[in-house]
């Protein structure tokens, strides 16, 4: 078996501390680096490759290329074994994927805004799914998501609130949100995705099972 290389420990001890950090509740410090080990010894010899570049500043670039690698690695582990332990009932990453939390920000969103409790937005959701359909509702799990997400979203600053309330709430199109960041349609659809990646950074948090 061919042996990793050292430079490879420094980065698994980085991206070990901050998915524990983050994910602690519901991961082990020991397994989290498990995994990262697993996933590195069947790819020892693309991280060597990487690892032992010659160039200081390309060696940095793939190092910093690994660790993220490891760190997507570690992160979907931590969030199975959240998912498992605070009573979902789904596969793999699909409460945090894009198109799901576009789906749903509407209805937390309207919760924070004008009241709404998210038992009526759950009851709303699964009316409007097809009989027999594969979806977050499965196991009665939708009204835990969406509490999930709501309090990822009341962690969010004001900025990236209220570009999810332009978009999610008042329903404003890309080029609408454009005139109104006075920014080119491009950077108003950035900006979009950037808060919806700062939801899925945040639903790291707290299991919404908990007081």
């Amino acid at each position: 078996m061919t042996e990793l290389h050292p430079n490879i420990y420094d980065l698994l001890t980085g991206v070990v501390q901050g998915i524990t950090k983050r994910y602690g509740v519901y991961v082990e410090r020991d397994d989290v680096k498990q995994e990262c080990l697993k996933w590195a010894i069947t790819r020892a010899t693309y991280i060597n490759e990487q690892l032992s570049e010659p160039d200081t500043k390309q060696r940095q670039h793939n190092e910093s290329r690994v660790a993220y690698q490891m760190k997507r690695v570690a992160e979907r582990y931590a969030r199975k074994e959240k998912a498992a332990k605070s009573g979902y009932n789904i596969t793999d990453e699909a409460y945090y994927e894009s198109a799901t939390l576009a789906q749903l920000l509407p209805f937390v969103i309207a919760s924070v805004l004008d009241g709404t409790v998210l038992e009526q937005a759950q009851e709303m959701i699964q009316d409007g799914m097809p009989r027999g359909s594969s979806s977050l509702a499965e196991g009665g799990n939708l009204l835990a998501t969406l509490m999930d997400i709501k309090k990822a979203y009341l962690r969010l600053d004001d900025y990236n609130k209220n570009i999810l309330i332009l978009r999610y709430h008042e329903h404003y199109t890309l080029a609408q949100m454009a005139g109104a960041m006075g920014c080119a349609v491009s950077t108003a659809e950035r900006r979009c995705l950037g808060a919806i990646r700062r939801i899925q950074d945040e639903l790291g948090g707290v299991s919404p099972y908990r007081v």
